[in-house]
């Protein structure tokens, strides 16, 4: 079954203005022996740039369509989903409320600086779980309506099935991309957390009855207490938005959680030679809390042989928290090539 992405009927505003391109890594595929190609989910605005952007251009469209003037949604303050949102906000002229479980920092930046400078109204929770955070949002929620404001709520990460729909229109893009090149991907890795970017890839490869390996690199263990189920069903309502009788199976979702380290934001193994090799041989950022992880499966895999190229490595966006003091602060001690300089 073949089908083109302007087939999918899926509403939707366009907030980037542009196709991300595909692009091969030479020097990286020639250090791991592999042909790796990069989709460049990254590129973009400051604000809306990252795969959220591109759940946001169908969810928004849905909350316009409702009449909504205000968007909620939570996240830490490392996330690119909430930083998106409140640029997608700013840029449709809607309000803004971000719940957020850390403690305000000292000097706030990275994502949370551009939160602010967005104009989203902040409220730090502290430091909660996922499903705490989760009922404080929906705490959130209520005071708006009963102040009287028409509120749209986007659950962690814009993980819908709206959301999943718009990843399996980016999954026929970016094998159309390829294709123009003369390649079909034998292997998709991502950064996965709230779902819907596995769900919908997954979706789309479904759409295209291929046999493309696509693998979640899992780097937000605890987002919900059954993660594979959650994927599914998020696959399984895109599929009513876009193939109606269409069936996404548990069987057809590949997750691993070798590279989730101490967990989310946290150290992992693999991660600091990942953002070495992406910038040093690639000119491209990856980032500790998401994309690293990734990179570090694709390079730990490549080496025991258990993957097959051409490899492509969806970079989902992120490098606004390698300006967060803490995680600079870890890859500058990590990588000697950086320790070491006398500054």
């Amino acid at each position: 079954m073949t089908t083109q992405p302007e087939h999918l009927d899926l509403p939707r505003i366009d907030l980037r203005g542009f196709v991300s391109p595909v692009q091969v890594l030479p020097r990286l595929g020639d250090h791991l022996g592999l042909e790796v190609w990069c989709k460049r989910d990254d590129l973009g605005s400051v604000g809306l740039a990252g795969n959220k952007v591109r759940k946001l251009e169908a969810e928004l469209a849905h909350a316009r369509a409702l009449g909504a003037t205000h968007i909620v949604t939570e996240g830490s303050r490392h996330s690119n989903a909430t930083r998106a949102a409140a640029a997608a906000a700013a840029a449709l002229g809607l309000r803004c409320t971000l719940v957020l479980c850390h403690d305000e920092p000292k000097e706030p930046v990275g994502n949370l600086l551009l939160d602010a400078l967005f104009g989203a109204d902040l409220r730090l929770v502290g430091d909660v779980s996922w499903v705490e955070l989760a009922g404080l949002t929906t705490d959130v929620v209520r005071e708006l309506e009963v102040a009287g404001e028409r509120v749209h709520r986007l659950p962690i990460g814009s993980a819908t099935g709206r959301g999943a729909a718009s990843f399996a229109h980016a999954y026929l893009e970016a094998t159309d991309q390829l294709a123009a090149h003369g390649v079909a991907p034998r292997t998709i890795v991502h950064a996965s957390s709230g779902g819907s970017t596995h769900a919908g890839l997954v979706l789309g490869r479904t759409l295209r009855g291929q046999a493309t390996r696509i693998l979640g690199v899992v780097v937000a263990g605890e987002v919900y207490e059954d993660v594979p189920g959650t994927y599914l069903r998020l696959a399984n309502e895109g599929a009513d938005l876009v193939a109606p009788g269409l069936r996404v199976t548990g069987s057809d979702l590949e997750l691993t959680q070798d590279y989730l380290g101490e967990g989310y934001g946290e150290a992992a193994p693999g991660v600091t030679e990942a953002i070495d090799l992406m910038a040093r041989l690639e000119g491209i950022v990856v980032d500790p809390v998401y994309t690293a992880k990734a990179v570090a499966a694709i390079i730990d895999l490549a080496g025991r042989g258990l993957i097959e190229g051409p490899v492509l490595f969806w970079h989902t966006g992120g490098y606004h928290s390698m300006f967060d003091p803490s995680l600079a602060a870890r890859v500058w001690a990590n990588l000697p090539r950086l320790r070491d300089l006398r500054l």
